[in-house]
């Protein structure tokens, strides 16, 4: 081993020398924590003194977006656009129908009617762009319009469904209840016999013991004979009027039954409906004619519970339309878990949209109360992406709504915070957020629509008319055909 002489190391000139050195390093280090810790403080000051402002801002139904947020987004979009998509070899479909409307990108559409949402979650809204893409003779693809009682009566998703089944393919206005509580604008309906609905939201039936509701959250009861008629809507759109296949949904049939289906121009056949007991889910599958007829559902058997009637095509896309009225978008979780998950995963679902919070804003008092919303709406958020965990989410936020009662309010003062809350947790579980009450034109908006001609809001100052439902209904389509514009560019490389 080498040795080191003592005098090389410890004379007194370098020991004097190596504690000067030690001493300056020491200073410098101090001064640059310090310096860091400053930054830190004034950085924490800052974003502290701007949540005040935009709360204060909120409460006075003002609600500006922040600044940083903006620069966020326009960074992610940024970051996007430079990760080109991995398969370069993905041949786009051509000459797709387009609307009048569809005349922008992302890039030089308004910022207030953007979508908003992380790279991971824009990754998600491309795999939903690149499933439509692929869509064939022999597929289905299906989106899930989940909402309260703005989207009643098929007002918006009618025209999403329209829009989209023209340029993608399909027929159909998908899931309807077999026994319709509101005049929809897609099929009239009408039922008789010994029936009963139930729901899992708004006022519920004590006398029903369990909760396998299905994925409408509903269900009818057939006690011993029922029928259901249903026909395309005159005044409906184009698409919604053909249907080549019916699918009935049943859950528990105790003692099991018949089910007999015939149409003005299909020919009657009656196919048996195994017992079964609660918690179970199946369907029966029924070809019809393809053509606009009046189709009729007969049901016979004791306490059979059908959880859904689709109508629509053996391919293309099935938009469906599930309302719950009174319902804050919290029902999820009260569903049976298993029951929920037989009923969506036999379809591939492409996207779940999930248009709530209106229901909230008479009963938020505070930040906090809507801090405490938000977590309850997060939590079914992520329940939800547990469920289907392939389909791409997109939470639609509530509308401006007018206090009727109090004329110096243009809007309810805590609605701003509630849209804050619900963008908050959405992001964070990684879906896409639409900022509706942006999207319209912001507060005051709704009293505005429902002094206009011709009518666009309710006098409630809530509810859209179907006119002003029809607008809504052109502005989201409009949003996302923007975001597939955008993508098409990035997949063809311009």
């Amino acid at each position: 081993m080498m040795k080191v002489k003592n005098n090389q190391l410890h004379g007194p000139r370098h020991t004097v020398l190596f504690l000067i050195l030690l001493l300056g390093a020491l200073y410098h280090t101090t001064l640059i924590e310090l310096f860091s810790v400053k930054n830190e403080v004034d950085t924490f000051e800052l974003t502290e003194k701007t949540d005040s402002i935009i709360l204060k801002t909120i409460a006075a139904t003002t609600v500006k977006t922040d600044s940083l947020e903006k620069k966020k987004e326009i960074e992610t979009e940024a970051t996007i656009k430079r990760e080109k998509t991995q398969d370069r070899t993905l041949d786009l479909l051509h000459n797709l129908w387009h609307p009048t409307y569809d005349t922008c990108s992302v890039t030089n559409m308004a910022k207030e009617k953007r979508i908003s949402g992380s790279k991971t979650a824009k990754k998600h809204l491309w795999r939903f762009f690149e499933k439509l893409n692929g869509l064939s003779k022999e597929s289905q693809l299906h989106v899930l319009h989940f909402g309260d009682s703005q989207i009643e009566g098929d007002r918006i998703t009618g025209r999403i469904r329209s829009s989209w089944q023209k340029t993608w393919g399909g027929s159909g206005p998908g899931l309807i209840p077999a026994i319709q509580p509101v005049p929809a604008l897609s099929v009239r309906q009408k039922h008789e016999g010994n029936m009963k609905r139930y729901t899992k939201f708004g006022k519920r039936d004590t006398t029903v013991t369990h909760t396998c509701f299905g994925g409408m959250a509903s269900f009818t009861t057939v006690l011993d004979h029922g029928k259901v008629t249903v026909k395309p809507h005159p005044s409906g759109f184009r698409k919604n009027q053909v249907w080549e296949q019916a699918e009935v949904l049943i859950g528990a049939a105790p003692l099991g039954g018949k089910l007999t289906v015939s149409g003005e121009f299909t020919d009657s056949i009656t196919v048996d409906i195994a017992p079964s007991s609660t918690g179970h889910h199946s369907s029966i599958v029924i070809e019809l004619a393809g053509i606009k007829e009046e189709v009729v559902f007969e049901f016979e058997g004791h306490e059979i519970e059908i959880t859904g009637i689709q109508l629509g095509s053996r391919n293309g896309l099935a938009v469906h339309n599930i309302p719950m009225r009174s319902s804050s978008g919290t029902v999820f979780k009260s569903l049976n878990k298993n029951h929920f998950k037989k009923y969506l995963q036999n379809w591939d679902v492409g996207m779940v949209i999930l248009q709530y919070g209106g229901n909230t804003a008479p009963y938020v008092k505070d930040e906090l109360s809507a801090m405490r919303y938000g977590k309850r709406f997060q939590s079914q958020l992520k329940y939800l992406k547990t469920i289907l965990p392939e389909a791409t989410f997109l939470v639609i936020g509530p509308s401006d709504m007018g206090v009727t009662n109090d004329s110096s309010l243009l809007t309810y003062p805590m609605l701003g915070a509630i849209r804050i809350e619900m963008k908050k947790v959405t992001l964070l579980e990684e879906a896409l957020y639409w900022d509706l009450f942006e999207a319209m034109g912001g507060p005051g908006t709704m009293e505005i629509w429902a002094e206009s001609t011709p009518r666009l809001a309710s006098p409630d100052l809530v509810h859209f008319t179907p006119k002003g439902a029809k607008i809504i209904g052109e502005l989201f389509d409009q949003t996302i055909r923007a975001e597939h514009r955008f993508w098409e560019q990035e997949i063809v490389g311009e």
